[in-house]
């Protein structure tokens, strides 16, 4: 392994696996109490590097939160950490807290952030164990597929290819999966993605991408040339608009569309290939290692419920864990969904509920009706409080489509959903990991609106 550089004085001295180690077993004063290090690893646009800097730590039986630069205060707060890292360089910290996060073990984890889609950012604690066993799942995938020596593999892949921040879910687990599977694997930076001549031929591979960057991808020259070489191509952290899931069958991409949070060590469900180009509308069957049920809550009949050995232990706030909330086993998403022969289908978000005159709206099923009209880049319906409606529907969208198309385009809908005002919104986009934080856009509608009265 490639050492790791840490300030001493008068200078940086390297340090290897077997010292790191060495911290991860340390005792306190009384010789009861394990020590287990804390470290605050900051993603930087070489992910290759920060993936190497990850392994040392790990190798440590360390607890390394992952982040990018602007989230740096936001996880330090949550996490404590002895140790910054930036690319090669580190930094003790002050006031660390060195305290085993779970009871009794110190083995090596991860911190993630989740959540970001309804703008309460919290930070999920993964044990190294839970995402290599979730890695494993992927290995048979799908089962009718053999591979060589008797074992099974994803397609017979080549390797893969890894475009998504390593500070995400999504992008952590290829690595952990590609080691499992005996494949290479290849880290994709933004830079090399998005231009034309610097992408990799992907002959055979799997890559892994959220809906906005296909969508991108799909729009640029030579992108779909590119789309229709891997043997398979994952999507998930969001669902995939209508007209995009048509262009992509169109084309002939071997999508997977795939469901999982950051809670379940990413994906617990996924689609195969043939079967999406074949028209079936799912994220698919469950993986080996995950239940899956239904259960009604908040006048929803289809809420998903999760049942996994992976599930995260919970949430750090200022140091301390705070547990995941379960019962018997089970975990309750806030995701409205339907399960049928084909696997799970994506309904919507309970948390994005909007009570409008009454009537129980869900946002993603306006929007998904919008996606693909001429001029439209993107769209979102939001509720903004009206003393008449409760909550009146407002929708924001990107693009050159006019007005009067959009509300032609909802007339059928029943009254309470349709949008009682259409906002222009030019800087309309979703985070970086493809979510619509909408609370974010729920306040600037709010503040455009009040500024018009």
């Amino acid at each position: 392994m490639v050492g790791l550089l840490c300030r001493t004085w008068p200078g940086w001295r390297r340090l290897g696996a077997v010292q790191l180690q060495a911290w991860g077993q340390l005792f306190d004063a009384t010789g009861s109490m394990p020590v287990q290090e804390r470290h605050l690893l900051i993603c930087g646009p070489e992910p290759a590097a920060d993936w190497q800097c990850l392994q040392n730590l790990l190798a440590s039986e360390s607890v390394v939160g992952l982040c990018r630069p602007e989230e740096e205060a936001m996880l330090q707060a949550a996490l404590r950490p002895g140790w910054r890292h930036q690319g090669l360089r580190a930094e003790r910290l002050c006031h660390g807290d060195t305290r085993p996060i779970l009871p009794g073990e110190s083995g090596a984890a991860v911190v993630v952030g989740s959540g970001g889609s309804q703008g309460q950012r919290r930070w999920c604690f993964q044990p190294l164990n839970h995402l290599q066993r979730a890695a494993r799942a992927l290995v048979g995938w799908p089962a009718e597929v053999p591979g060589s020596g008797g074992r099974t593999f994803p397609l017979s892949l080549a390797g893969l290819a890894n475009p998504l921040p390593l500070h995400h879910i999504s992008g952590l687990m290829p690595p952990l999966r590609s080691q499992v599977l005996g494949i290479p694997h290849r880290f994709l930076p933004r830079c090399q993605w998005r231009d034309r001549k610097q992408r990799p031929p992907l002959q055979g591979w799997g890559l892994f991408l959220v809906p906005t960057q296909l969508q991108w991808l799909m729009g640029q020259a030579g992108g779909v040339d590119w789309l229709q070489q891997p043997s398979c191509c994952w999507v998930g952290g969001a669902p995939l608009a209508p007209a995009l899931r048509q262009q992509a069958r169109r084309a002939g991409l071997n999508l997977s569309p795939c469901y999982g949070s950051t809670e379940t060590g990413a994906m617990v469900t996924a689609l195969e290939p043939h079967q999406f180009l074949a028209g079936v509308e799912s994220c698919g069957l469950p993986l080996s290692h995950v239940t899956l049920r239904t259960a009604p809550a908040h006048d929803s009949p289809g809420v998903l419920e999760i049942r996994t050995p992976v599930l995260t232990p919970g949430f750090l706030v200022h140091g301390r864990l705070l547990p995941l909330p379960l019962e018997n086993g089970w975990w309750r998403t806030m995701d409205r969904v339907r399960l049928g022969r084909h696997g799970l289908q994506v309904l919507g978000r309970l948390d994005g509920a909007i009570n409008s005159g009454g009537e129980t709206v869900f946002p993603e099923t306006i929007e998904a009706e919008l996606v693909g009209l001429d001029g439209l880049e993107a769209v979102l319906v939001v509720g903004v409080e009206d003393v008449h409606w409760g909550q009146r529907l407002v929708g924001l969208y990107r693009g050159t489509v006019s007005v009067a198309m959009l509300r032609t385009a909802v007339a059928r809908r029943p009254p309470a959903e349709r949008p009682k005002q259409w906002l222009h919104c030019p800087r309309l986009t979703p985070n970086a990991q493809g979510k619509w934080e909408r609370r974010r856009w729920q306040v600037w509608a709010e503040r455009t609106c009040s500024r018009a009265m």
